[in-house]
């Protein structure tokens, strides 16, 4: 039996051929057809998808938005999910980040102050995925290559794409997947549009701390689109404003255990299932390290996008594109601190009484008590972050015949961003005596996640500047080498800058393949970050004691954390202290030479793809067939110190240096199949890379020294934490399946299933490093015996794993079910992954980012100018790596986190204010926290006894305002 494919259209009268290979692969989408698939005529066919319009999953309930993003996926090759702004300037999210969590297989993450910052796709971390503006690699502003979609307001975002499967000309694809932000085409709008965007906002949470934000915030945007010279030249340029304000309640409760030696009660005879390391007091387990903090942020955005657009002809096109926005953050807020390892390190021998424990599993853990005696430190702190990004890029495309197409396009993007993060720590003080004073307590820290509070017996206790004075009491910053201290200011500043050139040709083709495109596109990548730190000291005066009081110029009324049961807590104005001249700063040259690096990066790609655009029989099949070959330069620079900061000395910094070069090659398939009856099929296979984390390249090491106290350990190396300029990407070899069934303009179900076998990943490794040709720290004892060798943690490269997963998403219009339900629908998508990897023993590895369960519902309604839509997304429990204040890389276990959104709005749809529409928005609708689980001892987390971590709760955001398009 012959199989025979014809041409579709009529660009030529090639005759028909032979089943060929890449055919064949078609094959494998209609199995499911069945034979009877031979007894439909063409006209059939065509009558039955023209009678069925396709529809896609929508992220929002604005029925226009729907039907773009529709149009926008069925057209496309790859399996993509899109979204689709309902129109100029009027996609409703505070960032882009916000509407693309809700897209199935696509999770988001919240960050420090509650809004949607990174998003994770298909369960992998955030820096496993591509970001591209208008089809090119974005510059990120921290020390990942992870992109901050809050640095992007959603009002000036026309639609984005999330690839699930790549094609031969996607470029800065990722592993995972890679999400293309694109701006409007001012030649695609018919006639003039002016949009404008006016909108308020609230916390439900009143500023935990006065005076650094506006108590109601504003949103304020305006686009405009036009076009000139008989359509052959247009204009789309808009601006946005965010000033609005973060409000963040905060607690951590860490290590627990049964560390105390006070005797707490255990209920019953139950043994401790999860003993603290090499203690054994049998006691009641507590956490050994409290916290509460409350914080103000206050974030401004300025955004602007502008494109220019020419087409003289039907030949030429050229447009420029122009992206900028500036992103200032202020934080300022205060935190209680406690410690039972202070308590008795200290000599603190307190009373405790009125002492409730409750039993979990065979655990017991004490809940609640009053201490007659107990050390505390308050902290101030205050953050300043000025963020820039700017991009810039310019593609041309020219018809040379009917046969042959050109493109060139050439951008430039950069990111700078400054921080000065500044901290104080105070603690009740006794001048006359020279010593800390303890005060009573009473403290409340349940494990089912309830409300923790720390009540101090006297209400000003930790507000009253009579009592608080300067100093770390707890050793709080881990800084025990100087009595002096009393905080720290840091200025870390990181900047990124990507340039990149492509050139390619298209040549269209008669038959199976309907184009061919080949090219080459050039990327250069710098990335630096430096940090700068300085302690803040106390200076002594003419009787030799520090001075610990603190200048009223630096005080400010006192911050309420009665949520934490803390009537008033001191507020220290940093920034003021450090001028007022009772305090000296010491840099840190130890600390700063860590993590000054500079990354760099050369990547060449040669790219062909053929476009697939055939009939098997009688379905249409259509799709792709490309191939990167992908050659990688890649060095980096830093610095290893092995002095002191007491006297830093510049012989005793060591420049190091490194890289790596390598070339993969990716090939990628991608077939779509339409069968009759509203019935779609999707393949793809890839090979596809994610490069590694710029952080994890650099070169640089932090300082070990060596263990001098008596005892086993002693002239043992302490660990150093390194990068690895050697590394090389995670690799690895993906299967897409999906298959959708569409029964109306919006009404549709839809399975998918993908397979990714990672051939490589990156993990961190404790290795051992000759230490043998590096100076010994100064103040060794005498006849000490220094080892040769000592540990180094680096991230590594290591071989193996699978990652699979299975999503289901459908849409419903009200009206297919009845008449009465016009207006109304329902969206809904969930996913369920599954990972296999292990290190070099044996031991299962969790990817960061990795949550086995996601989805997210949309309920809306659309009708006579009234909207409304319901929200809801869900994603179990995952680990998150973010950065800390140090440029530490911190690694937690999240809980499950569910997030609800609403919003009601109404539109004049005719007379004199036609146009003009009103809205109101409540985000975090329920004000769910994000919080953490640990496992007592300092063991590896255990489902039988995950206990509260850290607990942020945000507020929820009510938003209220005006949009008027004319």
């Amino acid at each position: 039996m012959k199989t025979t494919i014809r041409p579709r259209d009529n660009r030529g009268t090639r005759p028909y051929f032979r089943l060929s290979p890449i055919a064949a692969a078609c094959a494998t989408l209609l199995v499911v057809s069945g034979a009877a698939q031979a007894q439909d005529a063409a006209k059939e066919t065509e009558a039955a998808a023209a009678a069925e319009p396709v529809t896609v999953v929508v992220v929002k309930g604005i029925r226009r938005s729907i039907e773009d993003s529709v149009a926008t996926k069925r057209k496309s090759d790859s399996i993509v999910e899109v979204v689709s702004a309902e129109e100029l300037g009027k996609l409703p999210d505070a960032s882009i980040a916000e509407a693309l969590s809700r897209l199935p297989g696509v999770v988001g993450q919240r960050g420090p102050d509650g809004r949607v910052s990174v998003i994770s796709i298909r369960g992998l971390s955030p820096e496993f995925s591509g970001s591209l503006l208008n089809g090119r690699e974005v510059v990120s502003s921290n020390d990942a290559r992870t992109v901050e979609y809050d640095q992007f307001p959603s009002e000036l975002i026309g639609s984005a794409l999330v690839y699930k499967t790549p094609d031969g000309t996607l470029i800065g694809q990722g592993l995972s997947g890679t999400v293309d932000l694109r701006s409007r085409k001012p030649l695609d709008t018919r006639g003039r549009e002016i949009a404008v965007n006016l909108r308020g906002e609230k916390n439900s949470t009143e500023n935990l701390v006065s005076g650094v934000a506006p108590g109601i915030g504003k949103r304020f945007s305006i686009s405009y689109v036009d076009q000139f010279a008989n359509n052959t030249f247009g204009i789309a340029a808009g601006f946005a404003r965010l000033d609005v304000a973060s409000e963040v309640k905060q607690t951590e409760l860490v290590m627990y255990g049964d560390f105390s030696p006070y005797g707490l009660p255990v209920s019953g005879n139950a043994p401790s299932k999860f003993p603290a390391p090499g203690v054994a007091n049998g006691n009641s387990m507590l956490p050994m390290f409290w916290t509460a903090t409350s914080s103000t942020k206050r974030n401004t955005r300025d955004g602007l996008m502008a494109v220019l657009e020419w087409k003289p002809n039907k030949n030429l096109r050229s447009q420029l594109d122009l992206y900028y926005s500036k992103f200032d953050t202020h934080e300022v807020g205060a935190k209680f601190l406690s410690s039972m390892f202070a308590t008795w390190g200290g000599g603190v021998a307190p009373n405790l009484s009125n002492v409730k424990t409750t039993q979990v599993g065979q655990n017991t853990f004490t809940t609640s008590a009053t201490a007659d005696k107990m050390p505390v430190t308050t902290g101030n702190f205050d953050t300043k972050r000025k963020d820039s990004i700017s991009a810039l890029g310019w593609n041309t495309e020219l018809r040379l015949n009917d046969q042959w197409r050109a493109m060139s396009d050439v951008s430039f993007s950069r990111s700078d961003r400054n921080e000065t993060y500044s901290e104080v720590y105070a603690a009740p003080y006794d001048s006359a005596a020279q010593n800390w004073t303890y005060g009573s307590f009473s403290w409340n820290v349940p494990v089912d996640g309830g409300a923790q509070t720390w009540t101090p017996a006297q209400a000003d206790y930790l507000a009253n500047p009579g009592i608080v004075k300067m100093g770390d009491q707890g050793g709080f910053d881990f800084v025990g080498d100087q009595d002096a201290y009393t905080g720290a200011i840091r200025n870390p500043n990181i900047k990124d800058q990507i340039k990149t050139l492509r050139l390619s040709a298209t040549r269209r083709l008669d038959g199976f393949f309907s184009d061919f495109t080949a090219g080459v596109n050039y990327t250069a990548r710098d990335k630096d970050v430096s940090k700068n730190e300085a302690r803040l000291l106390m200076k002594k005066d003419a009787n030799g004691n520090y001075i610990r009081d603190i200048p009223a110029s630096a005080l400010g009324a006192p911050i309420n954390m009665s949520w934490a049961g803390i009537p008033g807590m001191i507020r220290i104005d940093v920034p003021a202290l450090a001028n007022t001249g009772v305090v000296s700063l010491q840099p840190l040259f130890a600390q700063k030479v860590d993590n000054d690096s500079g990354v760099h990066e050369k990547v060449m790609t040669a790219f062909a793809k053929l476009d697939i655009d055939t009939e098997f029989g009688n379905v249409p099949v259509r799709g792709n067939l490309g191939l990167q070959a992908v050659k990688t330069e890649q060095n980096s620079t830093g610095w290893e110190y092995r002095g002191n900061n007491a006297t830093p000395d510049i012989t005793q910094l060591f420049a190091r240096s490194g890289g790596a070069s390598y070339t993969d090659y990716l090939p990628s398939l991608n077939l779509v199949a339409e069968f009759p009856r509203g019935f779609i099929g999707r393949f793809g296979a890839a090979k596809t890379l994610a490069r590694p984390n710029i952080v994890d390249l650099r070169a640089g090491s932090s300082t070990p020294t060596v263990i001098k106290e008596p005892g086993p350990d002693q002239g043992k190396w302490t660990v150093a934490y390194s990068g690895n300029p050697e590394l090389e990407p995670w690799r690895a070899t993906s299967i897409d399946f999906s298959f959708e069934k569409y029964f109306g303009k919006r009404t549709y179900v839809s399975a998918a299933a993908f397979h990714k076998t990672l051939e490589n990943y990156v993990y961190n490794e404790l290795r051992a490093r000759d230490n043998s040709s590096f100076p010994l720290p100064p103040g060794l004892p005498a006849g000490i015996v220094v080892q040769k060798f000592g540990p180094v943690m680096q991230p590594v490269n290591a071989e193996g794993g699978k990652l699979q997963g299975l999503e289901l998403s459908a849409s419903l219009e009200g009206a297919m079910i009845h008449p009465m339900l016009d207006g109304f629908g329902l969206v809904a998508s969930a996913s369920k992954l599954f990972s296999d990897i292990q290190d070099k023993d044996g031991k299962e590895i969790k990817l960061n980012g990795l949550s086995g369960v996601s989805g997210s519902a949309t309920a809306y309604y659309e009708k006579h100018g009234f909207s409304a839509r319901f929200s809801q997304r869900y994603r179990s429990a995952f680990t998150a790596t973010t950065r800390d204040i140090f440029l530490n890389a911190t690694t937690r276990e999240q809980n499950v986190d569910r997030v609800a959104d609403m919003q009601i709005g109404y539109e004049i749809e005719k007379g004199a204010y036609k146009g003009l529409s009103f809205l109101l928005q409540v985000n975090n609708v329920f004000d769910k926290p994000t919080q953490n689980s640990v496992t007592p001892g300092d063991n590896a987390p255990d489902k039988s006894m995950l206990l509260p971590n850290y607990t942020y709760y945000f507020g929820r955001q009510v938003l209220m305002g005006m949009n008027y398009k004319f």
